[in-house]
């Protein structure tokens, strides 16, 4: 059976915002089925059952679909709602004739670029890895990294225990000890940009997302939205039909044959034992060899070349004259 909230409907068919609708339930207003009805929440049939609004019936109408662009500012959440009282993205746009919710997420300390619609369908393709929608950000680092652990982002790395997708990376500059770098991903994991970063050694002090697929962040200010104009809409839908043709090309095709598992016998991990114990004896004894030579090199160091004696220790040699023994001395010394 196909239900719908009664304050969504209403919103729709009378072309009020859901706010007012509510109202408009509470106060009597609305019957559903010929029966009055005080719950703006309430589900309801269209296929079966009438609503009325002050005894005149409501017209089924479609939903107009809604595509915007926001600036997401720092310190905002991306939910419907929050616990805690901070303020939402949802919030920043206002009162609608639809309700949108936001596309995916971004960071509480994260700006830029973020979509909200009531296009399911849409925010679907938007949001699941089949369609691998590319998303870009410019990330700005405590420290300068080399080019050596960029190329390590560009490969994919380990980000508790499972490894990224390879990352374009470009350069953008470097200023005080600070760099600028720019990162365009299709995975979408928690906080997955700073923890790249975080891996190979700099830590991401402002990050901001400039771009979703080939709609890029433009003609808002932070805080500020707008609606996507129908060309924007359509570009998106074409990236998308193509994004999806080239993710399902990488990977291989599902009847390829695997190759089939192998079973480890005692007699397998008996020899894998003695070989692995072979190697750590041959590895240890090197080791202490290595020592061995490293302190024989730094006692020789230490102590340094022999130097011969000087001449005035040695003596003066007369050759061919022998030296007589010395005449023994008396007590008493003659005058």
């Amino acid at each position: 059976m196909a239900t719908e909230r009664l304050n969504r409907y209403l919103s729709l068919a009378a072309s009020v915002s859901r706010r007012v609708a509510d109202e408009m339930v509470r106060n009597g207003r609305v019957t559903v089925g010929g029966v009055p009805v005080l719950d703006p929440g309430t589900l309801w049939d269209p296929s079966t059952q009438e609503v009325r609004l002050d005894g005149r019936t409501l017209v089924p109408v479609q939903e107009e679909k809604i595509y915007i662009m926001l600036y997401k500012p720092d310190n905002v959440v991306t939910t419907m709602k929050d616990r805690e009282g901070r303020t939402t993205a949802p919030s920043l746009i206002g009162e609608l004739s639809s309700r949108v919710f936001p596309v995916g997420r971004l960071d509480f300390h994260t700006t830029g670029l973020l979509l909200l619609t009531n296009d399911g369908e849409f925010a679907y393709r938007l949001t699941h890895p089949r369609f691998g929608v590319e998303k870009t950000y410019i990330a700005k680092l405590q420290s300068v990294p080399r080019p050596a652990e960029l190329n390590v982002l560009r490969r994919g790395v380990a980000i508790e225990g499972k490894m990224t997708t390879p990352a374009q990376i470009n350069f953008i500059e470097k200023k005080g000890g600070k760099a600028w770098v720019m990162m365009r991903i299709a995975e979408g994991r928690y906080h997955q940009v700073r923890k790249m970063f975080d891996a190979i050694g700099h830590r991401v002090t402002k990050l901001r997302r400039v771009a979703i697929g080939s709609l890029e962040l433009s003609g808002v200010e932070p805080g500020e939205w707008r609606y996507l104009t129908s060309k924007e809409v359509r570009e998106m839908n074409v990236y998308m039909d193509r994004r999806a043709v080239e993710v399902a090309g990488q990977k291989p095709p599902s009847d390829l044959p695997r190759p089939p598992k192998r079973f480890e016998t005692p007699a397998d991990r008996g020899k894998r034992k003695v070989i692995k114990q072979s190697i750590n004896e041959a590895a240890r004894k090197k080791e202490i060899e290595k020592e061995k030579a490293a302190a024989a090199a730094k006692a020789a160091e230490r102590k340094g070349p022999r130097q011969p004696k000087p001449a005035w220790k040695r003596g003066a040699k007369h050759p061919g004259k022998k030296k007589s023994p010395p005449k023994p001395r008396g007590p008493f010394k003659k005058r």
